[in-house]
Formats: structure tokens, C-alpha cells, sequence
């Protein structure tokens, strides 16, 4: 980096004035000695030549300094010490001896000879130089004491004390002076080093013009490139670059030239001397003389091999991404492909309710609903684990009855726990059981909780114990706490227990079953509703486990028989390609009064709808030919009010990315399967205006 021309001008003035005293001393002290000897005119006129000099030597000084020259202080140094002293002697040499023509001569010679073999040595080594210098004064105050006889001791004394002064003066620049050799050295041992350097470091150092061209590049260039630095001097760089990253070498160069002090870091492919491609990383700077750019400096360093492997990551990324996509279409076939029959048996199964059966039979078909319901609930086990990896777990909260809820999960476990001999109980705590939760995924909670208790318990009894409590801000807080008196969990494993795919013993898969899931599910589902899981637990002697959360209270909600004139009058188009789910939901939405066109598929369905005259589409969403929602684009494609008919979807896929997809294709609503049968009704109110009838189911 060039030194600001302030800087220079500055050091050079602080060392031309740590010499200007001394010489300005000495040069007024020879002239008042020489005074002694020649007349004032005479003196005053050296006196002027000396002050002459100091002027000269103060402007050569700054001048070098401009010229960023001021390694040649020492020697500026020099010229002004010498020539205050040496000078005088020469011109006092001269006029002294003007009575003597030969020796007047002679001396005059030997001085002049004298001062200019000192100014040669002057290059080679000072300190010879100074001794010199304080030898000619020397040999000519032996000439002038041979002839003593005729002179004066007050005519002798100025050439005593000045000789005195001056070797005084001499000898102390001599000591304190470096040579030139020594200064030499040091600069060859600097250059030295930074050869060293630039010889072993693995980066590439290089120097460009303005114009690209090289000018300079380190012994690293042909490791990394293969070319020898020879080779590539005069070369420009740019016909070294890959064409491609020709645009963003020279925008860089730009920006570099609108901004001198800016730095650069470039990546572009430069190529090797046996033609392949390497990556290079370049920092780059802007080279500025005296204010002006001349070049550009940088460092190169070869990232090949880190660019293959971020390739290789991005490539990586992308097939994991592919293979995430892949597990997610294959969860919303394999969830397709059960739901649609599940949804058959829960809907015949909710149908066959309302036909003559004995009591007997009626409880076996509730049961089988019940036990149907929560297969389907273990099937989502699976969908959630995906869910929740994806954050695509959404709760639907909803008025309900934690009692009732609790006393569905205990009935559909009390014939396992029957089975085992063991007590399965129920104690709840608090009168008002209603609150805003979605009841599917609380029931989930449940049954994970009290079907893990019953299956690691062999004897003794489960309890379960619900609490609930007035909290801050219209909040209900809610306990569940189960209690059992099974094996107990090992303390190793108990920091790992809530752990996906993770049970308490690698032989409890085999022993008891289970993907290990659950509970995992389960303090996720509690840690949504803004609550939590613990648990204590002793080996060999049970287990307890506590599920607390804060939900909004709510008002119950009375039950209500379907009333079959509900959906009198409204024409209904069911498109759906399984035929029993299009029996099972004919049946229901007829019972109700419904008028239902029935279609097979999309392509169908799109027929249909184009001839018009239907108050509401039900539409499934995985079908042959044209799906759903391709369907339900065509359709508000058509002209006319047809366009504008409400459609809802029939759907096992309701992750929250594909209900986007749903109602963006067009669909006013959807249900997911296997279907609930006051969520389709109550689907069905909201679209026709009738969101203030309450269905309950």
C-alpha cells in the first residue's frame, strides 16, 4: 500500500530539521572563525553560499519526499553535515594560503580531490566516509602547523578549534551512522523472506495492469494451474476464465475502479494448462500510486474440491427432498387406500343404527363403530408421525365433553383389560367437563396413555383420573392422570422414553408390541394444546403419567336426533368412484330428505354438473380419469351460475398443504374420511345458510 504523499512530506520535514540546528551551528561558527582570518566581506559571502545550500537541501529533501524518495535521507544528511564543514575548510584553504601561489594550489587541489572521493565513498560505506572526511582537515592543519613559525598562535587558533570540532563532530556520525553495506543486507535480507514467502505459499499471488494483463505471479500458479509464472506474464487473465464468469470478473473489476478502497471476492472457473476447469477463489484489491489505480493485486485460492462438495450436498439435498416427497405420496395412497374402505364399514355400520335390532345387537354394532373408529385412529398414528415431521399437524378445536371422551376411550379398552384381570377405573374431579379442544386428537391422548398402561400392566388395576379446574382468562385447566401398576420403566430408559420409534427395553416390541410411537404423538399433541407430559415411574412397580393443558371453557351442547326432513328439497350431486361409499352416502343423505345424482368419476361428475340444477357437489378427490381437483377447476370454468355451485371434498389426504390445494382449486369446503357424519352435515348447513342448526352425532 503506497504512503499518503502527507505522510511522506511530514517525515521528511521532521528529518531534515533534526539536522538543520547542527548545520545551521556549524556553518555560522565557520564563518565567525574564518572571520578571524579573512576579511568580514569575505566571510559574510561563504556564510551566504552555506545558507544557499541549507535552502537547496531543504527543497531537494521535500522534492524527494514528493517522489517517494526518501530512503536518500541519510545521505541528504550527509551532503548537508559535510558540506557545512568540508566547504569551509576549502574555501579557508584557499584564502589562507593565497600569499604561497604552489602551495595555496596544492592545497586547494588535495581539498577539492579530497571532497570528491569522500562524495564517491559516500555510496559505499559512511562511516569511511566520515573518517575520510575528518582526515583531510587533518593533514591540512599539518600543513599549516609546518609552518608555524610564521604565524601566530591567534592565527592558528581558529584552524586548532575548528579541526577540533570538526573530527569531534566526524567521529560521532561515524559511530552512529549504519554503512551502506549494512543497510544493504537488510534489504536483501527483507527481500529475501518475502521471496521465501511468495516461493512456498500455497495461494496464488498475482498482479495485473488495468488492462487484465499479468505482471507478476508467485511460483504457486503452476501447482495450481499447471503454467510456470514465465508462462503466463504479458498473458491477460480474462483468456484464462471461462467464458460463462467473463460477466462477473468484469463487474468486479467496476466496481473496484468506481471504489479504489473496495475489496472483492470472486469465484470463477479459470483453466489449466492440461484443459480441465479449475475453481478459483480470488480476494482482489485495487493498486493506487500516488493517487491513481495502476493494477489490481489478488490472492487465488483452488476450492475444486469444495465446490464438488457442495455439489455433491445439493445433490444429496435434492434426493432427499425427492425421497420426502415420495414417503409423503406414498402415506396419501396407503391412507386413501384405508380410509375409503374404513369409511364404508363406519358409515354401513352408522346406518345399520336406525334399523330394528335388538338392544344386544344395537351395543355389538356400537361397539364395532367405536372399535372402527379408533383403527382408524391407529392408522393416523402413521399420517401424524409425517404430520408433525413436517409441521403439518393441525388441531380443529371444537365444544366438548372431556367425561364422554374419556368414557369412549375406557369403553373401547376395558374388554383388554377384562381379558388380563385387570381394574381399569375412572375418578373425575370438577362438574363443569366442557371445553374448546379438538376431540379426535384429545381422545388419541387418551388412548395412547391408558392403552400403553393396560398393555405393560399384568395384575393390580389402571386408574384414570380427570381433573378440571377454573384457570385465568374464561381458561379451564385439565389433568389426566394415569396410574398403573405394570413393570415400571428402567431409570436408562426413562430420558429416552418420549423418543419417536424408542421403548423402554429393545424385547418390549416383541413382548408387548407397539411402533413406538405413541407417546411421542401424544407429547407433541399435548405440547400443541400449550400443555405437557410427565410422568414418574419404579421399576416393578408401576407407572404414573400426567397430560395438563389449559383449554377455553364452552357451553354443552344438546344432543339432537337427525331429523330426516333435514336436507328436504336439496339436490345433491355425489361423485365419488367407490360404489359403497356412494350407497352409504346416498343412503344417509336420502334419509334426510336429499335428492342425490350420483356420477363415478371427474369426467362424469363435470357432465353432470355442466347440465346444471344441483344445490351442492360432493366430491372425492382421488379418482380415475379426472381427479377432484381437476374437476373442480373445470367446473368454475364453466359459464353461468353453474360455475358458482358450492362444492365440498371427500378426502383421507387433509395435510394443511393440500387443504391449500383443495380450496384453491375451487372447493368451499372439505371433510375429511372416513367421514363423520355431523362434520358432512354440518358442511353441508354451513354452505346453504343453515350454520345455526346444531347436529350432534
Amino acid at each position: 500500500m503506497s504512503t499518503p504523499l502527507s505522510a511522506r512530506l511530514d517525515e521528511a520535514t521532521v528529518a531534515v530539521r533534526a539536522v538543520t540546528v547542527p548545520r545551521l551551528g556549524l556553518s555560522l561558527f565557520g564563518a565567525v572563525t574564518a572571520g578571524l582570518i579573512l576579511p568580514w566581506s569575505q566571510a559574510a559571502a561563504w556564510l551566504a553560499v552555506s545558507l544557499a545550500l541549507e535552502a537547496w537541501l531543504w527543497i531537494a529533501t521535500r522534492s524527494q519526499a514528493r517522489g517517494g524518495l526518501v530512503r536518500h535521507r541519510a545521505r541528504a544528511n550527509f551532503a548537508a553535515s559535510f558540506g557545512a564543514i568540508s566547504l569551509w575548510w576549502l574555501v579557508l584553504g584557499v584564502l589562507f594560503w593565497s600569499s604561497d601561489t604552489l602551495v595555496g594550489r596544492t592545497c586547494a587541489a588535495v581539498l577539492v580531490m579530497s571532497l570528491a572521493a569522500v562524495t564517491v565513498l559516500l555510496f559505499y560505506s559512511t562511516p569511511v566516509m566520515f573518517l575520510a572526511t575528518g582526515a583531510v582537515p587533518a593533514v591540512f592543519a599539518l600543513m599549516v602547523l609546518g609552518r608555524a613559525d610564521a604565524l601566530t598562535w591567534l592565527e592558528l587558533a581558529p584552524v586548532i578549534m575548528a579541526l577540533t570540532l570538526a573530527m569531534i563532530f566526524v567521529a560521532g556520525r561515524a559511530i552512529e551512522t549504519p554503512s551502506a553495506q549494512e543497510q544493504q543486507r537488510a534489504v536483501n535480507d527483507s527481500l529475501h523472506q518475502y521471496q521465501v514467502l511468495a516461493d512456498n505459499i500455497t495461494d496464488i499471488i498475482a498482479r495485473t495492469d488495468l488492462e487484465g494483463v499479468h505482471t507478476y505471479l508467485s511460483p504457486a500458479v503452476e501447482c495450481v494451474l499447471g503454467y510456470g509464472p514465465v508462462e503466463l506474464i504479458g498473458v491477460p487473465r480474462i483468456n484464462l476464465v471461462h467464458p460463462e464468469d467473463h460477466p462477473s470478473a468484469r463487474a468486479a473489476v467496476g466496481r473496484m475502479l468506481q471504489d479504489p478502497s473496495r475489496r472483492e471476492v470472486i469465484t470463477t472457473r479459470v483453466r489449466h494448462k492440461d484443459g480441465r476447469w479449475v475453481w478459483l477463489q480470488t480476494h482482489a484489491k485495487l493498486v493506487c500510486e500516488h493517487g491513481v489505480p495502476v493494477g489490481v493485486i489478488d490472492v487465488s485460492r483452488d476450492i475444486t474440491e469444495q465446490v464438488a462438495k457442495d455439489a455433491a450436498l445439493r445433490e444429496a439435498k435434492t434426493e432427499a427432498e425427492s425421497a420426502t416427497r415420495a414417503k409423503a405420496d406414498f402415506l396419501a395412497n396407503i391412507s386413501h387406500e384405508i380410509r375409503t374402505p374404513m369409511n364404508g364399514v363406519l358409515g354401513a355400520l352408522h346406518l345399520l343404527e336406525s334399523e330394528p335390532i335388538s338392544p344386544e345387537g344395537r351395543e355389538l354394532m356400537r361397539q364395532a363403530a367405536d372399535a372402527g373408529l379408533m383403527l382408524s385412529q391407529l392408522l393416523n398414528d402413521v399420517l401424524d408421525f409425517s404430520k408433525i415431521e413436517a409441521g403439518q399437524l393441525d388441531l380443529a378445536p371444537e365444544p366438548m365433553d372431556l367425561g364422554e371422551a374419556l368414557d369412549t376411550v375406557i369403553a373401547l379398552l376395558a374388554g383388554q383389560a377384562r381379558a388380563k384381570g385387570v381394574a381399569l377405573r375412572r375418578e373425575t374431579a370438577g362438574r363443569d367437563l366442557w371445553i374448546s379442544a379438538d376431540p379426535v386428537r384429545l381422545r388419541q391422548a387418551m388412548f395412547n396413555l391408558l392403552g400403553n398402561a393396560i398393555k405393560f400392566t399384568h395384575q393390580g388395576h389402571v386408574t384414570a383420573r380427570l381433573a378440571v379446574t377454573p384457570a385465568a382468562d374464561g381458561q379451564r385447566h385439565v389433568r389426566l392422570e394415569v396410574e398403573d401398576t405394570g413393570i415400571g420403566i428402567a431409570p436408562d430408559a426413562q430420558p429416552h422414553l418420549f423418543e419417536r420409534f424408542r421403548q423402554a427395553e429393545s424385547s418390549t416390541a416383541r413382548r408387548f408390541g407397539g411402533s413406538g410411537l405413541g407417546l411421542s404423538i401424544t407429547q407433541a399433541l399435548a405440547q400443541m394444546m400449550g400443555g405437557d407430559i410427565s410422568f414418574t415411574s419404579t421399576q416393578g412397580q408401576g407407572s404414573t403419567f400426567r397430560l395438563d393443558f389449559d383449554a377455553p371453557a364452552a357451553a354443552a351442547l344438546l344432543d339432537q336426533a337427525l331429523d330426516d326432513g333435514l336436507l328436504e328439497g336439496v339436490r345433491i350431486l355425489l361423485v365419488e368412484d367407490n360404489p359403497t361409499n356412494r350407497l352409504v352416502a346416498r343412503t344417509l343423505l336420502t334419509r334426510l330428505g336429499a335428492q342425490v345424482a350420483e356420477a363415478e368419476d371427474g369426467l362424469v361428475g363435470l357432465k353432470a354438473a355442466r347440465d346444471g340444477g344441483f344445490d351442492l357437489i360432493l366430491m372425492d378427490v382421488q379418482m380415475p380419469n379426472m381427479d377432484g381437483v381437476e374437476a373442480t377447476r373445470a367446473i368454475r370454468a364453466l359459464p353461468g351460475v353453474v360455475a358458482q355451485t358450492p362444492i365440498i371434498g371427500l378426502t383421507a389426504n387433509v395435510m394443511t398443504h393440500q387443504l391449500g390445494a383443495y380450496r384453491a382449486a375451487g372447493m368451499n369446503g372439505v371433510v375429511g374420511k372416513p367421514i363423520a357424519v355431523g362434520a358432512l352435515i354440518g358442511e353441508i348447513a354451513r354452505l346453504l345458510g343453515e350454520d345455526d342448526t346444531a347436529i350432534a352425532v
